[in-house]
C-alpha cells in the first residue's frame, strides 16, 4: 500500500478541519434539544418549528446559484463566501450561548425569538456551505474528497462527543405542593452556555484552517482549468443537468494528446430521469427529505415518549452514523445500482417506522418497556446509517462523473429536499396536529 506523503496528510487534515464547520453549529443546537425543549414555550413542537425555520435559510443556496449563473461557472466567489460562513458561525454561537433561553411576547403568547432568530442565521451559513465548501475542493486533487466527507462527518461527531460529556441528567416525578406529580430533571454536567462556547472554539479552528488552505498551493490540481468549465472528467463525456432539454444534442469535445472525441447525446426529460444519472439525482433529493428535513423535526414525538435518556442518547448516537459511514465509504466508494436502490428501500422503511411511532404518541409501541426503547433507538441509528451511506455513495458518484457541476447540484438538491421534508412535518405538527406529547408523570390508558 502506498504511504501518503506528509504534504498530502497535512492538506487532508486542513480540509477535514475546514469542513468541520459545515454543519457543526446547527448539529450542536439539535443535540441540545432534549435539554431545552421543556424549558421553552414551544415544548415538543419546537423541533418542527426549528426544522422549518432552519430550512428557510435555503435562500442562501438560491443566492449562490444566481452568483454561479452570472459568473459563468467560475469559482472565485467561493473563498469570500466561505470566510463569511465560518466567521458568522463563530460569532453567532458566542451570542447564542448567552441569549438562547430568552423569549419575547407576540400576540399574547411567548416565543423563543432569540433561539429561532440566531438559529436561522446559523442555518443560513450552514445551508450555503453545501454549495460552496464542496465545489471549492474542485481546485484540489480528487484524493481530498474523502477528507471532505470525514470533515462533514466530524461536524456531527464533535457536537455528539460534547453531548456525551455534558450528559442529560435524570428525569423523575416528584409530588408538588398541591399533591400532584411534577416532572423534575436533574441538571447536566455543564450548562448549555458552556456547550455553545465550546462549539464556537471549534468553529474558530475551522476558520483558521480554511485561511491556511487559501494561503498555500499544496494539493491543488496542476491544471488551472476548472472541471466545471470543461465538463470533462478523465476523457469521458459527462451527462449534466444542462442536457435535460427537449430533444437537444450536445457535442462534447475532448482535447487531450492532440486528439478530439465528439459524442452526441440526445435525451428527453423522461429518458434522463430513468437513466442512472437521473435516478441518482432523485435519490439525493429523496434521502434529503427523509434524513435532513423530516427526521430532526420528528425526534421529540418519536423518542421522548420512551424517556429523556432515550431521546438524548439516541440523538447523540445518530451523530456517530455519518462518521462511521464516511469511514466505510473509504473502503466501499461505490456499489452497483441495484444495491443502492435496495438500501434506499430499507432506509425508507426504517423512516416509516419512526414516523408511525411519532404518530402513535403518546401511546407509542412498547412504550415503558425495555424492548421498546431498544427497538426505537436501533431503528433511528440504522436509519441514519443507511441513508447517510447512500448519500456518501451518491456524492462519490457525482464527484467522479460530473466534477464541479455535479457536486454543485448534489448540494442544491440536498437543500431543496430538506426544505420540503421540514415543511411537511411542520404542517403535520402545527396545522393538522398529527402528533401529541406524552407527559412522563401522567398515566395513559393505551
Amino acid at each position: 500500500m502506498k504511504i501518503p506523503r506528509c504534504s498530502t496528510i497535512f492538506v487532508s487534515i486542513l480540509v477535514t478541519l475546514f469542513v468541520v464547520g459545515s454543519w457543526l453549529n446547527l448539529s450542536g443546537v439539535w443535540i441540545e434539544f432534549p435539554l431545552i425543549v421543556n424549558q421553552l414555550p414551544e415544548g415538543w413542537g419546537l423541533p418542527a418549528r426549528m426544522g422549518l425555520i432552519s430550512n428557510l435559510a435555503n435562500i442562501g443556496v438560491v443566492i449562490i446559484a444566481f452568483i454561479r449563473r452570472f459568473s459563468h461557472g467560475r469559482v472565485a466567489y467561493e473563498v469570500p463566501v466561505n470566510i463569511f460562513i465560518l466567521s458568522t458561525g463563530t460569532v453567532v454561537l458566542i451570542i447564542l450561548a448567552f441569549v438562547w433561553h430568552k423569549t419575547t411576547t407576540f400576540n399574547g403568547s411567548e416565543h423563543s425569538t432569540y433561539l429561532m432568530g440566531f438559529s436561522l442565521s446559523l442555518s443560513l451559513v450552514d445551508c450555503t456551505s453545501s454549495v460552496t465548501f464542496l465545489p471549492y475542493l474542485d481546485r484540489y486533487e480528487p484524493i481530498y474528497l474523502n477528507a471532505y466527507f470525514f470533515g462533514e462527518a466530524f461536524s456531527s461527531l464533535f457536537p455528539a462527543l460534547l453531548g456525551i460529556a455534558q450528559g442529560v441528567g435524570q428525569t423523575s416525578c416528584m409530588r408538588g405542593v398541591n399533591g400532584t406529580l411534577v416532572e423534575y430533571t436533574s441538571p447536566p454536567r455543564f450548562s448549555v452556555r458552556v456547550y455553545f462556547l465550546a462549539l464556537a472554539v471549534i468553529m474558530l479552528a475551522s476558520l483558521l484552517s480554511f485561511i491556511t488552505l487559501c494561503s498555500i498551493r499544496t494539493g491543488r490540481r496542476k491544471d488551472s482549468i476548472s472541471i466545471d468549465s470543461s465538463n470533462i472528467k478523465k476523457n469521458v463525456p459527462v451527462l449534466e443537468l444542462s442536457t435535460i432539454e427537449k430533444k437537444t444534442s450536445a457535442n462534447v469535445e475532448v482535447d487531450k494528446f492532440n486528439t478530439t472525441i465528439v459524442n452526441d447525446y440526445s435525451l428527453t426529460n423522461r429518458e434522463f430521469w430513468l437513466s442512472k444519472h437521473g435516478s441518482y439525482l432523485f435519490l439525493c433529493f429523496w434521502t434529503s427529505i427523509l434524513i435532513i428535513g423530516a427526521s430532526p423535526s420528528l425526534q421529540s414525538y418519536s423518542l421522548y415518549p420512551y424517556s429523556i435518556e432515550v431521546y438524548h442518547h439516541t440523538i447523540v448516537a445518530c451523530q456517530f452514523a455519518y462518521p462511521l459511514m464516511s469511514l466505510l465509504g473509504v473502503f466501499v466508494s461505490h456499489l452497483r445500482s441495484r444495491y443502492i436502490y435496495l438500501l434506499s428501500i430499507v432506509g425508507t422503511g426504517l423512516f416509516g417506522y419512526t414516523f408511525i411511532v411519532a404518530k402513535l404518541s403518546p401511546c407509542s409501541p412498547l412504550v415503558g418497556r425495555l424492548i421498546g426503547r431498544i427497538m426505537i433507538s436501533v431503528c433511528w441509528v440504522l436509519k441514519y446509517c443507511v441513508l447517510y451511506f447512500i448519500r456518501i455513495l451518491l456524492g462519490n458518484y457525482f464527484g467522479r462523473k460530473s466534477g464541479h457541476r455535479g457536486l454543485f447540484w448534489f448540494g442544491v438538491l440536498t437543500q431543496i429536499g430538506s426544505l420540503i421534508g421540514a415543511l411537511i412535518i411542520y404542517l403535520f405538527t402545527e396545522h393538522l396536529h398529527l402528533f401529541h406529547e406524552r407527559k412522563i408523570c401522567v398515566s395513559y390508558s393505551c
